[in-house]
């Protein structure tokens, strides 16, 4: 054969190589499909995420604000106030902002609770402040509410409320406090009309502006009540003025005054 002929053959050959199918394996295959499987689930996810969008703001938007709980700030204060429009979608209504803002703007509102109520409904719940607490300094009267919430200064204490003989600054002094009012409560000892907490081994109550209960340190606090509480109640008759020494655990002495 000489070198034309040769030559003629070989790109014969080529040619049919060319046209030939590729011949691909078996993981080639399973790649191929798990692309075009991902691709498919992904462009369903982008069509239903757009068909949701589309519905929800057709769907689930504002027609109603409900205001309930406050006998110091009528519905129309609140609604104005927070100024959602209707026809607004739900989703863009952020609820945490609002809670925020209401709070910082109304001070006798002691809780605010914003919720969606789907597919149309602002469900606003407030509870008021009570005055329940103050503290004196310089001859002002600072007035807290039931969770210690400052309230207003003032120039003479509300009725029936708790005086507050601590530095309200002071996170450990005011939880101490806190923890000393919530066992008198659940102890039943009631007209409490003062706390005093001036460092971790002066705890003291006092009951109905008359009888002081000295506690000392919080150790046994709770036995150290309901001993007091025992005193108060049998042994010391209606307008008598004394102290009750509870500072050692497992003894209460009542000394008249």
């Amino acid at each position: 054969m000489n070198s034309r002929n040769s030559a003629k053959v070989n790109k014969k050959k080529k040619a049919a190589a060319a046209q030939s199918p590729k011949r691909v394996s078996r993981r080639t295959l399973r790649r191929r499909l798990l692309v075009k499987r991902i691709i498919g689930a992904l462009l369903g996810a982008v069509i239903i995420g757009a068909s949701f969008y589309a519905s929800a703001k057709l769907l689930f938007i504002v027609k109603t604000v409900n205001v309930s709980g406050s006998q110091i700030f009528t519905a129309e204060e609140i609604t104005e106030f927070m100024n959602i429009p209707m026809e607004e979608s739900m989703f863009r209504v952020d609820t945490d902002k609002l809670t925020e803002d209401v709070m910082a703007e109304f001070r006798y509102l002691e809780e605010v609770r914003i919720e969606k109520r789907f597919p149309d409904i602002i469900e606003v719940t407030l509870t008021d402040s009570v005055e329940s607490y103050y503290t004196v300094s310089d001859n002002q009267y600072r007035i807290y509410s039931q969770n210690f919430r400052y309230l207003r200064n003032g120039t003479e204490p509300p009725l029936e409320t708790v005086w507050l003989d601590l530095d309200t600054e002071n996170s450990d002094k005011l939880q101490k406090a806190k923890n000393l009012i919530e066992l008198l409560e659940k102890n039943g000892v009631d007209k409490v009309t003062k706390i005093s907490v001036h460092d971790e081994n002066s705890l003291s109550a006092e009951y109905d502006n008359r009888i002081v209960m000295e506690f000392g340190t919080e150790l046994d606090i709770e036995y150290k009540i309901k001993m007091c509480n025992k005193i108060i109640s049998e042994k010391i008759p209606d307008g008598e003025y004394g102290v009750i020494n509870a500072t050692n655990s497992g003894e209460a002495v009542y000394t008249r005054q």
